[in-house]
């Protein structure tokens, strides 16, 4: 993908205009094309979820934790950091460079951590940093609800990339029925991952925002989340006198308030709060709307623990002379209410856009994106409460349809989600997905063979001791197939059928410390191999099994046994003809970077020829990394772990006279890999 932005957040081959894709060809997919970084996520097990989906399908992610802790994550993906906000930028842009971070995802974009990420993006990307454009993308609650989620480009809410002049969506395709949620999101039975969320929060003196929020809770907000829940079941018997005094028959005009802390406000509006929106609105009311009509307050169903404002309602419209015209309540079904509503006061709700849903001429007193001359009244104060303007239906549902193809997804945070038809892993990335976990019936055939296999080993140590060294031989390679089987690996092995008339080194890329069970079940060669050290607790006499084999057990450490490995290889080559080598050395350093001179070495003395063959694995999941050097954490992981795959090819042989010297052929095998695992790369996308 070319360096840039996307305008909008399903732009992918679409095409544009004024920089913003055309709705009716837009494709309603996040390409991932490179490493995540997950910061922040709304509470639950949302971003946990998240993870799980890009990382099984081969992306490799990382969340970033704060000591306001999220749940679900395992330690490889996790890096943390508690530092104070100073020093955030400085830790984060490192974090980007060194893991070549593509896409960072967050959970809205005004709290400390987020609001730098995003500043930071856009500085990295304008000095081209990377090689690759860096995307930040938003989470928020859904424009539209219920039942949508909003996903944007470095900005949402009153800062949304919908901010666009109302001549925009008046050119786009005329729209002759607006969208609705195909899916509703089911039971949202992940909320219970809320409370412990939020209780480590609220006991975890770590700044993340100046003033409250509820992203950064106290612990007296239990109490006020408590005190909401109980005032949610009193408040549907206090106020049914008041309900049906709205329904009435009396026009009313209704204001929806909004959290006191909510961002909305705070950012996208000139009011400290609700006391001036709702001081500003009584006394306006008073002077200026019909004497027959009222003023309807409703309370915001989160805010409901936290704040009241029956005094304040009560005292303000008593002083302004309209006490038996202003009303006050908390809860209710929106919709009807809605329906019923001469017209919505709003300072920048998303009430507001169901309002114009239901085609109620609406005013907002805010900043927000669906502030729009045709869309929402644009006149004074004081002339809208007698005459509200309706909206343009044209452009109405031009507007709305296009937002909801650009930022919304049919899903929720705690309920179902569409993370398949959402996000498309590049292919590349791709060959790295993991499959489903194994079911009962195959988790205990997985263990039945693995017990096959170590009693196979056990059968070949007893061989040993009566001295069938053959049989031994032949054991400890059916042994190694029988435990790659039962770990859920099956081995894929392409030759060549060619005839060699000279000794042959096989040598090949090292990826998974599995490759000692490779070498002896499907190469079936003798080698060099450490793997004595790691096995010795779980494979007992390990390094006799090895050689009897005909392997060389090396101590890396020690420039004798090193030496010894060499003289030994040597005498295989005579004796056998054949060996093979991992001549990177280590699991570590990959052979595009290292090839060890012991190759050039053994192959001009012996006279053999090189054999490589390239090794690709397939589903193995990146946690599995980890266990690299914990033999006993690896076999556990890989026997409850999906099915993985690996695959053997082999080239073309090497024959070392044609090179002048050592470097020239390491260069050479260097190379050659090089273009074998991007040819692999290719033929997967």
């Amino acid at each position: 993908m070319e360096r840039g932005y996307h305008s909008s957040l399903f732009s992918l081959g679409t095409p544009v205009k004024f920089g913003i894709p055309v709705v009716g060809s837009l494709v309603r997919k996040v390409p991932i094309e490179g490493p995540v970084l997950l910061l922040m996520g709304p509470l639950g097990s949302f971003f946990a979820r998240l993870a799980v989906h890009l990382e099984s399908r081969g992306a490799n992610l990382t969340k970033l934790c704060f000591p306001l802790h999220e749940f679900g994550f395992p330690a490889h993906q996790r890096v943390g950091y508690a530092g104070p906000m100073e020093d955030y930028k400085p830790f984060l842009r490192s974090l980007i460079l060194d893991r070549g971070i593509r896409h960072l995802f967050m959970y809205g974009d005004f709290i400390d951590p987020h609001r730098l990420a995003i500043e930071l993006v856009r500085e990295m990307n304008a000095e081209n940093a990377l090689p690759h454009t860096i995307e930040a993308w938003v989470f928020e609650l859904g424009y539209v609800r219920p039942n949508y989620v909003s996903l944007e480009l470095e900005r949402v809410n009153a800062r949304s990339n919908l901010n666009l002049p109302a001549e925009f969506y008046l050119d786009l395709p005329a729209i002759d029925d607006i969208p609705h949620a195909a899916r509703d999101c089911g039971i949202r039975w992940r909320k219970c991952w809320k409370l412990p969320t939020f209780i480590q929060h609220a006991f975890t003196p770590y700044p993340i925002i100046s003033g409250p929020h509820k992203l950064q809770p106290k612990p007296s907000y239990l109490l006020a989340q408590v005190a909401g829940l109980l005032r949610k079941y009193l408040y549907r018997i206090s106020e049914r006198s008041i309900h049906k005094r709205l329904l009435d028959g009396t026009r009313y005009t209704l204001v929806p308030l909004q959290v006191s802390s909510d961002s909305q406000v705070s950012l996208g509006s000139g009011y400290t709060g609700m006391e001036p929106f709702i001081a500003q609105l009584i006394a306006s009311f008073a002077s200026y709307a019909p004497s027959d009509e009222r003023l309807a307050f409703k309370h915001h169903p989160r805010d409901r623990g936290y704040n009241h404002y029956g005094a304040l309602i009560k005292d303000l419209a008593r002083r302004h002379g309209v006490a038996e015209r202003v009303l006050y309540f908390h809860d209710g079904a929106l919709g009807p209410i809605l329906k019923g509503a001469k017209a919505v006061l709003t300072i920048n709700s998303t009430v507001g856009l169901q309002a114009l849903y239901h085609d109620v001429p609406t005013k907002v007193l805010g900043r927000t994106f669906y502030n729009l001359p045709g869309l929402t009244d644009q006149q004074p104060l004081r002339v809208f409460w007698s005459s509200p303007q309706p909206s343009d239906r044209n452009l109405y549902r031009r507007f709305y349809c296009y937002m909801i193809e650009t930022t919304q997804i049919n899903g929720n945070f705690d309920g179902y989600f569409p993370f398949a038809s959402t996000f498309t892993v590049s292919p590349s990335l791709a060959v790295h997905g993991i499959g489903p976990r194994p079911g009962a019936l195959e988790l205990l055939q997985r263990l039945l063979t693995l017990a096959r296999g170590f009693a196979t080993y056990y059968l070949q140590l007893l061989a040993l001791a009566f001295g069938a060294r053959q049989s031994a031989r032949r054991l400890l390679e059916r042994g190694s197939q029988l435990v790659l089987s039962g770990l859920g690996v099956e081995v894929l092995m392409e030759r060549r059928m060619e005839l060699i008339d000279r000794p042959q080194i096989h040598i090949a890329n090292h990826g998974s410390p599995l490759d000692v069970l490779l070498v002896q079940g499907y190469f079936r060669e003798s080698s060099m191999t450490t793997a004595a050290q790691h096995l010795r607790w779980i494979l007992p006499f390990f390094a006799v099994s090895a050689r009897n084999y005909g392997h060389t057990n090396l101590d890396h450490l020690s420039s004798r046994s090193r030496l010894a490995g060499m003289r030994h290889l040597l005498r295989v080559l005579e004796r056998q003809g054949r060996l093979f080598l991992f001549p990177s050395g280590s699991l570590v350093t990959p052979i595009t970077e290292r090839v060890s001179g012991s190759l050039h070495v053994l192959s001009r003395r012996s006279g053999a020829v090189i054999i490589p063959w390239t090794i690709s694995y397939r589903g193995f999941p990146r946690s599995e990394e980890a266990c690299r050097y914990r033999p006993l954490r690896l076999i556990v992981q890989r026997l409850f772990g999906p099915r993985a795959t690996i695959l053997c090819e082999q080239g073309s042989l090497i024959d070392p006279s044609e090179f002048a010297n050592q470097n020239s052929l390491s260069l050479h095998i260097r190379e050659l890999y090089a273009r074998k695992l991007r040819r692999l790369l290719n033929h997967a996308s």
